[in-house]
């Protein structure tokens, strides 16, 4: 039964204020074992006196406090579709704000990388990655109306005073979303109407995206101070891919150039000593409720071993065979694709819950073959809510409202209703190709696989069979309910 509270919506709130913020991030920190012991080591390794100084000297006025305001994730997870996946360390940005004798406030964002996930990647790799990011939030406030931090200063030197890559921005004057997002378990969640609206909203952001049709390759941005000029760059991946030899980060000039790199880079990691390892995690994560017994995990993880060994080498020795040109320039468009485009990335405002006001995390966002960047959104994923009729309801407008703005807004002869389902089977070919083997069950696999031969021809249908004759081996009831979830 559904509380009394339930879906009246937000109402206008006034702006916390900094201390207000301050004690929020307490709370949560003190609420995490994990979070508060990640928090202490990275701030162990920053000189926030130092921060205020910088800050002084930029704003050209006296900085008299520097307070944490916000962190990252200690956990994130890998999204298919509306299947979270498994959760893994994740880097610790830290935001502070600064505050001004004057009354007056800006926030410093303080990258984590070297002190958690990234200690084992270059120094270089990882300002590539904020370089690109820089690129990207720059990229584009020149070419829409989506609104991302205003960058005030920046400094990617890993030796500065601070002690780690920072940038100075103003304050976004708005709340996550993720935190009144419609629930019944929520009393200060959004209503039907307020959720509707953002949506609406955020498919705006996408379809701009989608427009971003200039690039003339796969791979991350760019940006040349000098010239003033943008380029598609290497990726900047966040996961360990980028330590195997075998890793290229492009840029490709096609899709098929794409796919090639990430079966080779994949086929890498089933080679790895450590594969078996990061399976059997895995699997303890995805049957954290009924945790199976070890032989058992053992067993069922090197059946998926030798599944996956069979499915790239097929892959790989008849990719040549998928014609993927016709969704390739010049006739389909690369495009900008915001990698994390999730309830926990979007910022509303306090006064009116159903305006947005900052779009943020484009850290590993990239440019992508059409096909993926209009699929790729885990905004709205059915797992994220409950059976309850009332939250079901809001569910389905907000999926009607972001398809209905996609129609509108996106070219006719791109995305209409013959393209979109072809379109949808290469986005699964791409989860396929692109999901790293070590936390993808392969009953999840296998319905990816019919999803996308689905929309195939059938030569194609023909190439795969094997695949789909090959069974599920030693498949455990979690991975084959998360299948049936997906559709399978």
């Amino acid at each position: 039964m559904m509380s009394a509270h339930a879906f009246l919506g937000c109402p206008p709130q006034s702006p916390p204020g900094i201390q207000d913020l301050v004690h929020n991030e307490e709370k949560r920190t003190q609420a995490s074992a994990s979070r508060s012991e990640a928090s202490e080591k990275v701030l162990a390794s920053r000189d926030l006196h130092a921060l205020q100084n910088v800050a002084s000297m930029v704003m050209q006025k006296k900085a008299k406090e520097v307070c944490l305001i916000g962190q990252g994730k200690i956990e994130s997870h890998v999204t298919v579709g509306q299947i979270d996946l498994i959760y893994c360390l994740c880097d610790l940005d830290q935001v502070f704000a600064i505050i001004f004798e004057d009354g007056t406030d800006i926030v410093a964002r303080i990258n984590g990388s070297r002190a958690l996930q990234d200690s084992d990647k270059s120094q270089a790799e990882i300002v590539r990655r904020i370089q690109s990011e820089f690129a990207t939030i720059k990229y584009i406030q020149a070419n829409t109306t989506i609104p991302v931090p205003d960058i005030i200063y920046r400094d990617n030197n890993f030796d500065n005073d601070v002690g780690a890559p920072y940038s100075l921005q103003k304050r976004i004057i708005g709340r996550m979303i993720s935190d009144i997002w419609p629930s019944k378990f929520n009393s200060s969640c959004m209503n039907g109407e307020q959720a509707v609206c953002a949506v609406k909203q955020i498919a705006d952001f996408e379809c701009q995206l989608s427009r971003l049709s200039n690039f003339d390759s796969i791979g991350c941005l760019e940006y040349d101070e000098v010239t003033n000029e943008f380029r598609v760059g290497p990726v900047t991946p966040l996961q360990k891919l980028s330590t195997l030899p075998e890793f290229y980060p492009g840029p490709w000039q096609s899709s098929i150039e794409y796919l090639r790199s990430l079966i080779s880079t994949h086929k890498a990691t089933l080679r790895q000593s450590d594969w078996l390892d990061n399976r059997r995690s895995f699997f303890t994560y995805m049957n954290k409720a009924n945790v199976p017994k070890i032989e058992d995990i053992d067993m069922e993880a090197r059946s998926d071993h030798t599944h996956f060994i069979s499915w790239y080498n097929m892959l790989e020795a008849n990719l040549d065979r998928l014609d993927l040109s016709p969704f390739d320039p010049p006739h389909y468009p690369f495009v900008l694709l915001h990698e994390d485009l999730n309830i926990g990335n979007v910022m509303v405002d306090y006064e009116d819950p159903a305006k947005v006001v900052a779009v943020i995390d484009w850290e590993g966002s990239r440019v992508v073959p059409f096909w993926v960047g209009n699929f790729y959104s885990s905004f709205l994923n059915e797992s994220d809510y409950s059976n309850d009729p009332k939250e079901q309801e809001i569910y389905h407008r907000m999926v009607e409202t972001r398809d209905e703005t996609r129609k509108k807004n996106l070219d006719p002869s791109l995305w209409n209703e013959n393209t979109i389902p072809v379109l949808r089977g290469l986005f699964n070919l791409y989860q396929l190709v692109s999901l790293p083997p070590t936390c993808i069950p392969v009953p999840l696999f296998n319905t990816l696989l019919q999803n996308f031969l689905a929309s195939r021809p059938q030569d194609e249908v023909d190439m795969f069979r094997p695949m789909l004759e090959l069974g599920l081996g030693h498949a455990n009831e979690a991975s084959k309910a998360m299948a049936r979830r997906f559709g399978g």
